[in-house]
């Protein structure tokens, strides 16, 4: 028996990771990464094997997935064909335990942060690696394309694969054969210790580019632009007032891609109830166009992915000022005590929206995306706090081919009959 071992070096290009959801943390409502059992960030098997086996699913004869990796009879018979491929564990290379993202769900009805919904999801930096070991007995004459698969293989791994965590790119892939029926290849089996004699990944000769972003558009900002980090913070000096300060991310100002997608969605969800389609609210149904194209959960039936990953965004040449606002007394009409706010506005600068399909998108996707970015662009709907008042309003840099608003209405409404 031939028994082949293939290690394959991941790297993430986007902060992500496994989080274990069983470990979550009641005090801090905080989502903790998966750790094994000497307590370092764990990427599952299961994960692995299941982002290989859609991944083997798109070579259709060369790589059958159902041989490679196990099939259960059609018919609900006993009878089961078990995985060729194994994998036999992760090894992460890493020495970060990983930070904490703050995220919070926007109440429909107030469209304001909703209550009760503020949670963190730790996430390890880009550019940490992981090592995956496979293993294959009796490998065929498939054993080429499968190398050449696991060379193309660009997972997203990990809770957020909308939000564009978890990227993974394949830097190295290193394989050995083991002849078991000589003498020299059982020996060298048995006497094998890991990671030490484990085939090493060797750097690809053509390393992987990355991904092309369906959307690549260029936004200015108008007004100005508040994401807030979270708790207010003191100025620079102890006695100045407390500051609600922009989201920053390595000292630079970053628009998290979960805000650009939550703004796309709802303004999505609008669209279709002004042209009489079906669009819930509860992100639960998985029949309304919003929900097949954002994705949706729920108990009643099984959840799904979104169709696109929007990636953070990182505001270039950017400028900042301090802005103050008062509450006022409903009851005297003038200002209330002790309710003075201090927020920190991006006042200029420029960011790029990206939008990548994980799935192909078909013209309704894409008219009704249009017909967002178009509002966007038109200042009918802002990004982030206050917009309301006066901020979050951003305007389309380059020339923008405005979408047929017709064409998106008379495909939804169709959509909706039909």
């Amino acid at each position: 028996m031939i028994s082949m071992l293939v290690t394959v070096r991941l790297r993430l290009d986007t902060l992500g990771g496994v989080t274990a959801p069983e470990a979550l943390s009641e005090v801090d409502n905080v989502l903790p990464l998966r750790k094994d059992t000497a307590g370092r960030p764990h990427l599952p098997g299961t994960t692995v094997a299941g982002s290989l086996r859609a991944h083997c699913a798109t070579y259709d004869e060369l790589l059958p997935e159902k041989t490679l990796f196990g099939d259960v009879d059609e018919d609900g018979d006993a009878k089961r064909v078990p995985s060729s491929i194994q994998v036999l564990g992760t090894r992460y290379l890493g020495d970060a335990d990983g930070a904490v993202r703050h995220r919070t769900a926007v109440d429909r009805e107030r469209g304001a942060p909703a209550n009760t919904m503020l949670h963190g999801i730790s996430t390890l930096p880009a550019g940490t690696e992981f090592d995956v070991v496979l293993r294959w007995d009796d490998p065929d004459h498939r054993d080429k394309p499968f190398l050449q698969a696991l060379r193309e293989w660009r997972p997203r791994l990990g809770r957020g694969a909308s939000h564009d965590a978890g990227r993974c790119t394949v830097v190295g892939i290193g394989y050995r054969n083991y002849d078991l029926t000589t003498i020299e290849g059982l020996h060298a089996w048995l006497r094998m210790r890991f990671p030490d004699d484990y085939p090493a990944p060797a750097c690809l000769a053509e390393p992987q580019r990355p991904p092309e972003p369906d959307y690549d558009i260029e936004f200015e900002i108008v007004d100005g632009l508040h994401i807030s980090a979270g708790e207010p913070s003191a100025h620079e000096g102890s006695e100045g007032p407390l500051v609600n300060r922009a989201l920053r991310r390595d000292g630079r100002f970053v628009i998290p891609g979960s805000t650009l997608k939550g703004v796309l969605r709802s303004r999505a969800e609008y669209v279709c109830r002004v042209v009489g389609a079906d669009a819930c609210t509860d992100h639960l149904c998985g029949d309304c166009h919003p929900c097949r194209l954002f994705g949706y959960g729920g108990a009643s039936r099984n959840s799904r992915r979104a169709k696109i990953a929007i990636s953070d965004s990182v505001v270039e040449d950017a400028k900042s000022d301090l802005r103050t606002h008062v509450a006022i007394d409903r009851f005297t009409g003038g200002a209330r005590d002790q309710l003075l706010y201090t927020d920190e506005v991006v006042t200029a600068g420029h960011f790029r929206l990206r939008v990548y399909a994980l799935e192909p998108l078909d013209d309704i996707d894409r008219l009704l995306i249009d017909a967002v970015l178009t509002d966007l662009h038109d200042g009918l709907i802002g990004i982030g706090g206050r917009s309301t008042s006066g901020l979050g309003t951003v305007r389309i840099k380059s020339d923008w081919p405005r979408p047929d608003p017709t064409a998106l209405a008379d495909r939804l409404s169709g959509e909706a009959t039909a």
